[in-house]
C-alpha cells in the first residue's frame, strides 16, 4: 500500500522545517542580538529577603566557587547549581533561553575573574574597571 501525497507532503514539510530550524540556530550569532536581560529576578526563594540582584548573583557564584575550592560532595554542588540555574531563568528574563538544563556555572559565567568583580548580569561580571567580562555560553553577538 501507497502513502497518500497529503502524509508524503507533510513529511517534506516537516523535515524541511527542522533543517530551516536548525540553520536559524546555528547562524543566531551571526546577526545583531535581539535579546536584552532584564537582570533581575521577579521571584525570591523563600531564604532570601528580596529577589536575585547583581550583587546577591555574585555571591551566589563565589558560594559555587568555594564549594567546588573546598572539594565539597559533587551531588551538593550539583543541587546548589541546579537551584542557582533555576533563579537565572527568571534573572535572565527574557532571554531565559539562554541557560541551558546542563549548562555549568563554568560555561555561564567566567568564574575564574570572580576575584575582579562587582556585581554580576546575566551570564557575565561586572569588574571593577566597569567592563564586563561574559561566558562562552551567552551568544556572541549579544556581548
Amino acid at each position: 500500500m501507497r502513502p497518500r501525497a497529503s502524509v508524503l507532503a507533510l513529511a517534506a514539510v516537516a523535515s524541511a522545517s527542522a533543517v530551516a530550524l536548525g540553520a536559524c540556530r546555528s547562524s543566531a550569532d551571526d546577526g545583531p542580538c535581539t535579546c536584552t536581560p532584564g537582570n533581575v529576578s521577579n521571584t525570591r526563594s523563600v531564604a532570601d529577603s528580596a529577589p536575585m540582584d547583581g550583587r546577591a548573583l555574585l555571591e551566589r557564584l563565589r558560594r559555587h566557587k568555594r564549594l567546588v575550592d573546598e572539594n565539597r560532595n559533587p551531588r551538593d554542588i550539583k543541587v546548589f547549581d541546579d537551584e542557582l540555574r533555576h533563579a537565572l531563568l527568571s534573572f535572565c528574563q527574557p532571554c531565559s533561553s539562554w541557560v541551558g538544563e546542563r549548562m555549568t556555572m563554568e560555561q555561564m559565567f567566567p568564574l575564574h575573574r570572580l576575584d575582579y568583580a562587582t556585581s554580576a548580569v546575566c551570564m557575565g561580571l561586572i569588574l571593577r574597571d566597569g567592563t564586563t567580562a561574559y561566558g562562552e555560553a551567552r551568544p556572541r553577538s549579544c556581548r
